[in-house]
């Protein structure tokens, strides 16, 4: 952490924290508002999930992986891209949703939290005066990319039992295998 950087891990200009809920300046995209503000958005997260029981985990297991997961979806959301890609699919399943297992998180809210996620979003750029319009399309992006992410939280959270069913013929084949042309056997026709 460096020296202009407060405890909570945001940069500090020493001013007001008040001081960065003014309007977004002409020109900047709700999507760099929300990369330049990924703190703002995380500690507005934690403030949102103060109510959760698991909220009482140590600082940095509660936010885990979102610092590194956060600033990947929002670029996939800015692109227009409709599905996580493998690396973010492989964090968000290893480095997040297994862990959210191991500290006993209940599966319900290993689901909330990513609903959280998405209100801090909206809770920032409303801070910043981000247009409700422009607002309203970045959270359609969003949500479809938060239910990619919390699919592969669930298969994280569920490793176990989806390791012990390799090798049965009934692992799920990945979207991205279909896209390449492999065939699905759930879409054959009968002859």
């Amino acid at each position: 952490m460096s020296a202009s950087d407060n405890e909570s891990g945001q940069a500090s200009d020493g001013g007001d924290p008040g001081d960065r809920e003014q309007p977004a300046p002409a020109g900047r995209s709700p999507y760099e508002v929300l990369l330049g503000g990924s703190n703002e958005v995380i500690a507005e997260w934690r403030s949102l999930v103060t109510k959760e029981p698991w909220e009482k985990l140590p600082a940095s297991r509660l936010v885990n992986s979102l610092p590194e997961i956060l600033p990947r979806m929002l670029r996939l959301a800015r692109a227009g891209v409709t599905h996580i890609d493998d690396s973010l699919r492989h964090i968000i399943s290893d480095a997040h949703g297994h862990f959210r297992r191991v500290d006993g998180v209940p599966l319900t809210s290993v689901t909330e939290e990513w609903a959280y996620l998405k209100r801090a979003c909206r809770h920032v750029m409303d801070a910043h005066g981000i247009n409700s319009g422009d607002a309203d399309r970045v959270m359609e992006r969003l949500d479809v990319l938060v239910d990619d992410a919390v699919g592969y939280t669930l298969r994280g959270y569920y490793r176990p039992e989806l390791d012990s069913l390799r090798g049965r013929g009934l692992e799920r084949r990945e979207v991205s295998d279909r896209r390449r042309g492999i065939p699905d056997r759930r879409n054959r026709e009968k002859d």
